[in-house]
């Protein structure tokens, strides 16, 4: 599974794409990352610019679009201490919907530490003894203190570089009184957590933001002339980071942005930076500080694993991103039961049996297996009116690797799998192209018969073949019980195939049983020639696919055992529906 995680700093915007492995963590696939200050000009009076809105909002359209591009299942994306506290923070994550159709999650400072904590953790080999990890962003720091087993506290200080640079208005370069009221105000402003994290005496100092990073890169390069090759676990000593912050505070920002590493922007915020980390490891009269090359958006990652484990797994083994994709969506619905696969077997061997007639594309039979499984996804909001739930569901899940067109397409058929027929006057259909209405109107029809070939949700039809007939076709099915509930259920359903073929649809008993057809298995499991439209064969003058293997009985032995004797099922069935002569 890949996964793409995004963090909205206060300072600039990180992107990691990842992908996951079988042992329950993941390898990075990519990375990118854009200042874009959302926070700058908000600390006054709490509210963000419109021109920082629109510019991240812009850079995480593109974050989102390299990440689409990249195949990714699924994009988790949090936004912190800027936009947490701004008052009109509302308004950023509608311009961030709008622009790139996912909706940042502003996370509190106790949830942004435990990503810390976890993202940390991932990167390095903690002990049973408490260690500190510091993450000093634009808006704020972080002070995170945790073992290898548990998380201790997490904490905040409202010190973060872009924040202290734009209160205190230093001047290039600073003055001794700069710095002087610089120090102070941290001092103040980080005393209480300080004392929090003294309680737990911490043993060992650990960094993970990018203002750490910088400073460790100037340190290394003015003593090695070399850069910093390897981040991770990297040791910036305490008498290191004095000497890179006195040098600092006597160089102009555009001499810090000659210093190698050092981009236009970080050399603005990297000396507030460096009295921030100076004052913690002085406080904690801590030798060094080592780094961590993994942050919040690595936390994120190592979150989703962690709660997703038994969904990963499971669609590890499938190589069909789109599929992938919805059995993800049903998995976090809590849909995936007997019934939606079961339905989704009986369409797609409808389809195969009707391929000559409909003569859809060869893309149409993976449109019906994707509405197919998720048809009745909208029961998760309600019953009542689940038929649109499922088409919002649909639309607005998140799906991979379909086109916008397809995802329609999708959404429509599982909209129109009951008895609502298509029409013009609904505004989603009739924007389609004329082709896919008609492919809705087709995938649509053989949905909603083959969800009422499934009522009583037992998996009671085994098998269905389809004849010629004078002018129509017969739908006989195999079943493993009585299944007169069923084939009422679908005799009401056949009124819009009836419309496409121009003819009448029977649905009936199948009387041969040495004649009977197993399911068809979904696409991701049939052989590649069947999946792709095999040459086609007569059988009775029926237009037939090579027989495809039997469906698995597990399904219907599970319900079976757990029901009452499916004659009195369906016999109570009979008196309370009427019947119809086969």
């Amino acid at each position: 599974m890949r996964i793409a995680a995004l963090d909205i700093g206060t300072n600039s915007i990180h992107m990691v794409i990842a992908d996951t492995t079988p042992l329950g963590t993941f390898e990075v696939f990519d990375r990118e990352r854009e200042v874009v200050q959302i926070g700058r000009g908000s600390f006054d009076d709490g509210r963000l610019r419109a021109e920082q809105i629109q510019r991240t909002s812009q850079a995480l359209a593109r974050f989102c679009d390299l990440a689409r591009r990249h195949d990714v299942d699924t994009i988790l994306c949090t936004a912190t201490a800027a936009v947490r506290e701004a008052r009109n923070g509302g308004a950023f994550l509608r311009a961030a919907r709008r622009a790139s159709g996912v909706s940042p999650r502003v996370i509190p400072a106790e949830e942004e530490g435990r990503l810390i904590y976890l993202a940390v953790r991932a990167a390095i080999q903690l002990d049973e003894a408490p260690a500190l990890i510091v993450d000093i962003g634009g808006g704020s720091m972080q002070l995170v203190v945790g073992t290898r087993d548990r998380l201790l506290l997490a904490t905040c200080a409202p010190v973060g570089a872009l924040r202290l640079n734009e209160l205190l208005e230093p001047a290039d370069p600073p003055a001794h009184d700069d710095l002087a009221r610089m120090r102070r105000r941290v001092r103040r402003h980080t005393a209480e957590a300080l004392e929090r994290v003294r309680e737990w005496k911490p043993t060992r100092v650990y960094g993970c933001s990018g203002s750490i990073h910088a400073l460790a890169q100037a340190a290394h390069w003015k003593d090695t002339g070399q850069a910093l090759e390897h981040v991770n676990e990297f040791a910036l000593t305490y008498e290191a980071l004095q000497r890179t912050t006195r040098r600092l505070a006597r160089m102009t920002t555009r001499e810090r942005e000659a210093l190698p590493g050092i981009d236009a922007q970080r050399a603005e915020i990297i000396l507030p930076g460096a009295v921030v980390l100076e004052h913690v490891l002085e406080s904690l009269d801590a030798p060094a500080i080592v780094l961590s090359d993994y942050g919040v958006r690595e936390g994120i990652v190592t979150d989703y694993i962690g709660r997703h484990g038994r969904e990963i797994s499971r669609l590890a083994a499938v190589a069909d991103l789109p599929l992938r994709s919805v059995l993800g969506l049903l998995g976090k619905l809590s849909a995936d039961g007997p019934h939606p696969q079961h339905v989704t077997l009986l369409a797609l061997a409808l389809y195969d049996e009707l391929h000559v007639i409909h003569e859809l594309p060869d893309e149409a039979r993976a449109l019906l297996h994707y509405a197919a499984l998720l048809h009745d996804a909208g029961t998760a909001i309600g019953h009542d009116g689940h038929l649109d739930h499922s088409y919002y569901i649909i639309r607005n899940g998140g799906l991979r690797g379909l086109s916008a067109e397809a995802i329609e397409i999708v959404a429509c058929v599982a909209r129109y799998h009951g008895r609502r027929r298509p029409r013009k006057r609904d505004e989603a259909y009739a924007a389609l192209a004329p082709a896919a209405r008609r492919t809705v109107r087709w995938l649509a029809g053989l949905l909603r018969i083959a969800e009422a070939l499934d009522r009583s949700h037992y998996q009671l039809v085994r098998a269905l073949r389809v004849t010629r007939r004078h002018r129509g076709i017969s739908i006989l099915v195999s079943t493993r019980h009585d299944a007169r509930l069923e084939i009422w259920a679908a005799r009401r359903r056949t009124a819009l195939l009836e419309r496409l073929i121009g003819g009448s649809v029977r649905v009936a008993v199948d009387p041969s049983a040495d004649t009977r057809r197993r399911v068809a298995a979904p696409a991701e499991t049939r052989p590649a020639a069947a999946a792709n439209g095999a040459p086609l064969r007569a059988t009775n003058g029926a237009a037939t696919r090579p027989a495809p293997p039997p469906i698995s009985a597990r399904a219907a032995d599970r319900a079976r055992a757990a029901r009452r004797p499916p004659a009195a099922r369906a016999g109570s069935a009979a008196r309370r529906t009427p019947t119809r002569g086969a």
